[in-house]
């Protein structure tokens, strides 16, 4: 099998027409027509359906078109590779993080990775629970960073003179799918003997936070995200006495996917900069 031949059963296969094929790939008709039907020749089945309306794929042409485009991916992918290894500054780096990693470790360290490597392109998307894991799955991402299980504080908006009655208020958590959520409920019910009057949810943590900072509402986050000294000015972090489970931060990456020169090269900062935090530590 040839790249070239996979290329034009699957532009073939999209196309729904071996002219338009042809066209899109700057050959002639027969042309395209021979590289199919030697693939076709050399896997022994029949891989195109010919009809008066056009091409489609058959089972087994599908088979090998899902391949097909994971080469093609893979392909990409090591042109990058070499464009990295030649200019140490291009590709593609996107990365999924949790709130407290979207607050804490990541922003110095892409601070850092902007600066050594500026035509980088870094996109950072933020996500929690089955979601992350799901974008992650699907290629979205070329790693995730953050916790599955976040420690988490309940926090409010300061508000000078105020008594809370945090048993009777109203919550605004993160979506039934966020383990922080069910970490709280947990730890909630465990001390109250009843659920967390929940009457908002938010899978956007700046939504939460606005929406805590315009009404009585309570919620949860991350207490590393509360370093943050714009946060502290607004924000109160009470000890409600709630015991969290707690689990160490770290990169999630699919199995069997090589990651990229520039995750290799984002996962070594973070490792580093985790490494930098935890010597301070003992220190």
């Amino acid at each position: 099998m040839k790249l070239h031949q996979l290329a034009a059963l699957v532009i073939a296969s999209e196309s729904g027409s071996l002219r338009q094929a042809a066209k899109k790939m700057r050959l002639s008709q027969p042309a395209l027509s021979r590289s199919i039907r030697e693939l076709e020749a050399e896997l022994g089945v029949k891989l195109l359906d010919r009809t008066a309306l056009g091409v489609e794929a058959t089972s087994y042409g599908k088979a090998l078109i899902l391949r097909s485009k994971i080469i093609e991916a893979e392909m990409r992918q090591a042109k990058d590779d070499i464009a990295q290894l030649r200019a140490a500054t291009h590709g593609d780096l996107r990365i999924g993080a949790t709130p407290v990693a979207a607050f804490s470790l990541l922003p110095p360290v892409l601070a850092r990775i902007k600066k050594a490597r500026p035509k980088l392109r870094v996109t950072v998307s933020e996500a929690i629970g089955t979601s992350l894991m799901g974008r992650l799955r699907q290629g979205d991402f070329d790693f995730a960073f953050g916790r599955i299980f976040e420690d988490i504080v309940p926090h409010e908006l300061l508000k000078a003179g105020r008594k809370i009655d945090w048993e009777r208020c109203e919550w605004i958590l993160p979506g039934s799918d966020s383990p922080a959520r069910t970490a709280f409920q947990r730890a909630f019910h465990e001390k109250a003997g009843r659920a967390p009057q929940c009457t908002m949810d938010s899978d956007s943590f700046m939504t939460m936070l606005t929406i805590i900072s315009q009404t009585d509402l309570l919620g949860v986050a991350p207490h590393q995200i509360f370093r943050t000294t714009w946060l502290q000015r607004e924000f109160a972090t009470p000890d409600l006495g709630l015991k969290f489970p707690s689990q160490p931060t770290g990169i999630i990456r699919r199995a069997k996917s090589a990651p990229s020169t520039a995750a290799q090269y984002a996962i070594k900062e973070l490792r580093h900069a985790a490494q930098q935090i935890k010597t301070a530590k003992r220190n």
